[in-house]
């Protein structure tokens, strides 16, 4: 949650007890199936009452589901949600061979990134080969100011993107970040170093659609000790030629979102 923000910071009036909700289903995860009501006061900064509140809301819905010992978790309710979303997000069939034969050339995991307003997000993934690997959430909302793919997708971005993201993030200068972005457009990939993650590589190229947008951002991560300069080169070469592929036959019915 922390690559996002809080929702709540971002909308005003009676929206705002929607956004709440939002915030405190996004603490749930994998790593973190269940949480206490501690655990959820401390991390959306919610007064004790309102996430009570906020809670008791979620439980009548079937969306939060009261374990008995102070803690809770996802309801039922959401099952109704899953195959829909999977079924209208899903990369096809095609995309995902794609992703597939790259992994296997460079053994790196793989993501098909979009933008989402000043995030970017993964979805789709084949994960890497080797034990120790970079693995990315499906879902969730990363910055758009670091990382390979984060780079791609602004070039593809209207300037009113990048003029709102160094608003948002005082720490970035915005002839440096334009600059830095038209480089990566006109070169046709990008490759970063623990700008995300420290310790952490990527090489990503662009996924364009049939009249030249970029649709997503075809990318590789892992280990930056793997990523030397030889094996940099040969990544870039298979990134690019995968992103091109997957421009020519498309992403599949996800594109309608896109």
């Amino acid at each position: 949650m922390a690559e996002a923000g809080l929702a709540a910071d971002k909308v005003d009036g009676g929206v705002r007890s929607i956004a709440r909700a939002v915030d405190v289903l996004r603490l749930f995860d994998l790593d973190h199936p269940r949480r206490t009501l501690r655990e959820i006061v401390a991390l959306t900064g919610l007064p004790k009452t309102t996430a009570v509140r906020v809670l008791a809301t979620l439980d009548g819905l079937g969306l939060i589901v009261d374990l008995g010992d102070s803690s809770c978790s996802l309801g039922a309710g959401f099952l109704r949600w899953v195959d829909l979303a999977g079924s209208l997000w899903e990369v096809g069939a095609d995309a995902r061979r794609v992703m597939t034969r790259l992994v296997d050339m460079c053994g790196e995991t793989v993501n098909v990134y979009i933008r989402r307003d000043l995030s970017r997000v993964s979805i789709a993934q084949v994960e890497g080969t080797a034990t120790v690997r970079s693995v990315v959430k499906t879902g969730v909302p990363y910055p758009l100011e670091s990382g390979a793919a984060a780079k791609i997708l602004l070039g593809g971005a209207p300037e009113s993107v990048l003029r709102h993201l160094v608003e948002c993030r005082p720490d970035l200068d915005f002839d440096s970040l334009r600059r830095e972005v038209l480089g990566i457009r006109q070169a046709g990939y990008a490759v970063t170093h623990g700008e995300r993650e420290l310790g952490a590589s990527a090489v990503a190229a662009p996924i364009l659609s049939a009249d030249g947008r970029v649709l997503a951002a075809l990318s590789i991560g892992g280990p930056t000790s793997r990523f030397t300069a030889d094996r940099v080169g040969r990544y870039v070469d298979a990134v690019a030629e995968s992103a091109a592929e997957i421009s020519s036959i498309g992403l599949g019915s996800v594109e309608a979102f896109l």
